[in-house]
């Protein structure tokens, strides 16, 4: 991923050929339907110039984790093969002449974009997802558009509009993530999070942590933060560990934790009251300063 990184900061995008696709989600296997849609030369600087203002802000990335944030100078790096990219590059990836836009009405509706930049064999994608198909009044984080004659230009006062910024940019097999919320709207990274819920309830070691699971189903409900935090539980797996359990029931009796066990089984009970510091655990994210003593819950945490 570094070496990524480092080919996209250093990628020219001033001498590349642009090339600009739209796309729908499709209920077929494909995922995505796309079309391109040809751009005159004035857009075209538009879209290098809004990917060097913002590869010159970014600096740094650090690993993507669903409950990870981009910071001001940063973004964050995963694989292609964690997400469903590759079935929309192959969909971009098609002639233009074949599949290119022949009336306005083929952008209305559209779920985002994808801008190809290509240079020297290398390409990179922008891709964000769309704010709004149409804007009514001309706003400055927007470039608005005017389709004619099969060509779409950027224009000061018109409908269609592009926001001034990407989601998220891929080269060779590497993400980079300026837009946390755009991504995960664009890929639809939510659903995977809600699948990947449903399975670790059907999983047998994390089940014969608890006496009941339906607190645990309520406190998390459909809530995005919370199905995030269950997908990094899962990803940890630290409730996998040689006598977890019992070495939890100690230290919640040391720290005056409160969660509640079976006196029988060793489990854990989990209701409403304690959800909060169980999820906290699982997510080892109460940590304990070995300089002060002090005890902190922290949104999130890396390993050292």
């Amino acid at each position: 991923m570094t070496s990524d990184f480092q080919t996209l900061r250093d990628f020219d995008f001033n001498n590349s050929t642009v090339y600009l696709w739209v796309y729908k989600n499709s209920e077929r296997d494909i995922r995505f339907r796309t079309h391109y849609v040809q751009t005159d030369r004035e857009l075209n600087d538009d879209f290098k110039s809004i990917a060097n203002t913002e590869l010159n802000r970014i600096t740094e990335q650090s690993p993507y984790s669903p409950i990870a944030q981009v910071n001001e100078s940063g973004c964050l790096a995963l694989t292609c093969n964690d997400t469903d990219f590759d079935l929309l590059k192959t969909q971009v990836n098609r002639l233009e002449t074949e599949n290119r836009v022949t009336s306005v009405d083929q952008l209305k509706g559209t779920k985002g974009y994808v801008v190809k930049f290509i240079h020297n064999n290398i390409t990179v994608y922008g891709v964000r997802r769309s704010s709004s198909s149409f804007q009514t009044k001309y706003n400055k984080s927007f470039i608005n558009m005017m389709f004619s004659n099969g060509v779409l230009s950027g224009i000061q006062d018109n409908s269609f509009s592009i926001k001034k910024d990407f989601d998220f940019y891929v080269i060779n097999n590497t993400i980079f993530i300026a837009n946390k919320r755009g991504f995960e709207t664009a890929i639809q990274y939510k659903t995977a999070y809600t699948d990947a819920f449903n399975q670790l309830k059907q999983t047998p070691a994390f089940l014969s942590l608890f006496t009941e699971i339906q607190p645990i189903d309520e406190y998390i409900g459909t809530n995005s933060m919370q199905l995030r935090r269950m997908t990094v539980v899962e990803m940890k797996g630290i409730y996998n560990n040689p006598n977890f359990l019992t070495s939890l029931q100690s230290v919640n009796n040391t720290r005056q934790w409160g969660i509640n066990f079976d006196a029988t089984s060793g489990r854990i009970i989990p209701c409403a009251n304690t959800m909060q510091v169980i999820l906290q655990i699982l997510l080892d994210h109460r940590l304990i300063s070995e300089v002060t003593s002090n005890m902190y819950d922290v949104p999130d945490a890396t390993q050292l």
